[in-house]
C-alpha cells in the first residue's frame, strides 16, 4: 500500500507525518480486519471531525472572498458547497475510490464508485490532514488542500451561487444511481407578465422528488432540484426502490 499512499498524497498535495491517519481515513467499516486478522479502525470518527473541519475552512474562505455578504448569504453558499455532491466531486478529482480499503462485499458491489462512501472518506481524509498538521501548521495545510480541491466550485461573485446548479447535481446523482434522467414539469404559472411566478416539479418515472417556485422557469427548476436533493439525502432508499 505504500506506493499507493504516496500517489494519493501527491494528488492531495500533502504528505502525512503519521501514515496511520491516512490509512484510517481510507478504511470503510466493511473492512474490520487487516490481512493478519488484526482489527482496523474505520473512518467514521474521522468523518465526524472532517465535517466540522471542512465547514470551518470553507466558512473562512467565503468570508475572505465576500467581505460584504451577510451571514444568511454566506450560509447558503456554504451549504451549496459542503454536501455530498461537492465532496464527491472532490473525491473524484483525486481518484479517491481506488485507494479505499473496503470489505470484499462492498468492493464487489461497486463501493469505490458510491458517492456516499466517497464523500464520507473525503471528509475523513480532511480530518486526517488536520490532525497530522495542526501542531506545526494550524489550519494552513488543510486550508491549502481544500482550497486546491474546491477552486472550481467556489463562486467568483455571490450571484454565481445560482450557477452551483442543483439541476446538474441531481442529474449526476440519478444517472449514477439509476441511469435515468430527472424530468421537469411546469405545474403552475401565475401573476402578471412583469411579476410571474412559476412552480416546477421534478420526477423520476412517476415518483415526484420535489417541487419549487421562482420568478422564472429556470429558477423554479433549480428550487425543485434543491428540494429533491434534500429529500434524497433524507430518504436515500427512494433511489433503490426506483431501480426495480
Amino acid at each position: 500500500m505504500a506506493i499507493k499512499v504516496e500517489e494519493l498524497c501527491s494528488r492531495l498535495g500533502y504528505h502525512f507525518q503519521d501514515p496511520t491517519l491516512l490509512r484510517e481515513a481510507l478504511t470503510h467499516k466493511s473492512c474490520p480486519f487487516d490481512d493478519d486478522g488484526r482489527p482496523l479502525p474505520s473512518n467514521e470518527r474521522l468523518e465526524f471531525l472532517g465535517d466540522s473541519v471542512l465547514g470551518l475552512v470553507v466558512s473562512e474562505l467565503l468570508m475572505e472572498r465576500f467581505p460584504d455578504l451577510d451571514e444568511g448569504g454566506l450560509s447558503k453558499i456554504r451549504a451549496s458547497l459542503v454536501n455530498e455532491a461537492g465532496l464527491n466531486r472532490m473525491a473524484l478529482k483525486v481518484g479517491l475510490g481506488e485507494f479505499l480499503i473496503l470489505g470484499k462485499g462492498e468492493d464487489l458491489t461497486g463501493g469505490r464508485d458510491k458517492p456516499s462512501l466517497l464523500s464520507d472518506a473525503m471528509e475523513a481524509v480532511f480530518a486526517g490532514i488536520y490532525l497530522d498538521s495542526r501542531s506545526s501548521e494550524g489550519l494552513q495545510a488543510i486550508r491549502q488542500v481544500i482550497r486546491k480541491l474546491m477552486e472550481h466550485q467556489l463562486p467568483e461573485t455571490p450571484d454565481d451561487f445560482v450557477s452551483r446548479d442543483f439541476k446538474s447535481e441531481l442529474q449526476e446523482k440519478t444517472q449514477q444511481s439509476l441511469n435515468k434522467p430527472a424530468t421537469y414539469f411546469l405545474l403552475e404559472e401565475t401573476g402578471p407578465d412583469h411579476q410571474k411566478e412559476f412552480v416546477m416539479s421534478v420526477m423520476i418515472d412517476e415518483c415526484e422528488l420535489g417541487r419549487g417556485s421562482g420568478p422564472s422557469k429556470k429558477l423554479a427548476g433549480q428550487a425543485a432540484a434543491r428540494k429533491a436533493l434534500e429529500y434524497l439525502r433524507e430518504y436515500p432508499e427512494v433511489l433503490q426502490s426506483s431501480k426495480s
